[in-house]
């Protein structure tokens, strides 16, 4: 047998002996535990395509039970010794449980809010096609748009904003004033897609022109349109939906922050 994959299948049979014992067709008693053929199904699962060529023959099947059966030995007599009553022991498991109970509980909250997503989109979030086709009436285009992002206390974006409205190079200009510097020209966009408090001034925008300051929660904001092109119907479509869904779970959540106490205590993230 490859030594490599003899290692790891001893380490993998290790680490798994902290698992729960698996119930159903007993293949081998060793003491008063049981090795089920489902356990060494989960195993075989855990140790993956490398373990077929080696368990296809009885040797290899023999030894791999030798396995088990040594892990089982030893759980057992770890289990009567002093360390398992032992502080540290107790202490690592306690340890464990609370960082299981942190998963646990976090993958419930994911599981939940995207199932209960999933359900709102058939509903309360659905979008017909009618509301599509009218969105895409009042706002056909594709835009790319050059973006400067400054601090909300940054006296500079005056002087910046009329250095561009005279002829500044926006490019330059972006580099070395903007706090998002990585992201100058945002990718092809429509209205909707972007930050709201920008929607009107990027849609009513001309090709070339630049535009601020305008402050959001995130910054100053200052704007040039560099190219806009009428989208097909078709093509959209889709798109849009997503635009509306999005518009219609906002509405939703800032209807139930209206309803539920929101209170931020820390002065940091205020």
């Amino acid at each position: 047998m490859n030594k490599s994959f003899f290692i790891v299948l001893c380490c993998a049979l290790l680490l798994a002996s902290c698992g729960k014992k698996t119930e159903g067709t007993v293949i081998a008693k060793v003491g008063d535990d049981v090795i089920t053929a489902e356990e060494i199904q989960l195993r075989l699962n855990e140790l993956g395509p490398a373990s077929t060529g080696y368990l296809s023959t009885k040797p290899g099947r023999k030894q791999f039970m030798n396995l088990l059966i040594r892990e089982k030995l030893m759980k057992q007599a770890a289990m009567k010794s002093s360390v398992a009553e032992s502080p540290e022991f107790k202490a690592k498991m306690e340890e464990k449980q609370l960082e299981v109970k942190g998963l646990l509980e976090a993958y419930r909250d994911y599981t939940l809010n995207k199932m209960w997503l999933e359900d709102m989109k058939k509903g309360e979030l659905a979008v017909t096609d009618k509301e599509a086709r009218e969105y895409y009436d009042k706002y056909p285009n594709i835009m790319t748009i050059g973006h400067i992002l400054m601090k909300p206390d940054n006296k500079e974006a005056e002087a910046v904003y009329r250095r561009l409205k005279s002829g500044a190079d926006f490019d330059s200009m972006a580099k070395q004033y903007s706090i998002d510097a990585e992201t100058i020209y945002l990718p092809p966009i429509m209205r909707g897609e972007f930050l709201p408090e920008l929607d009107d001034m990027i849609t009513k925008m001309k090709v070339g022109e630049t535009q601020g300051i305008v402050r959001t929660d995130l910054g100053l904001h200052i704007l040039k349109k560099f190219k806009q092109e009428k989208a097909k119907e078709n093509d959209v479509l889709p798109r849009i939906k997503r635009i509306l869904q999005k518009q219609k779970f906002d509405k939703y959540i800032d209807n139930l922050q209206t309803t539920l106490k929101v209170e931020v205590l820390d002065e940091k993230y205020k």
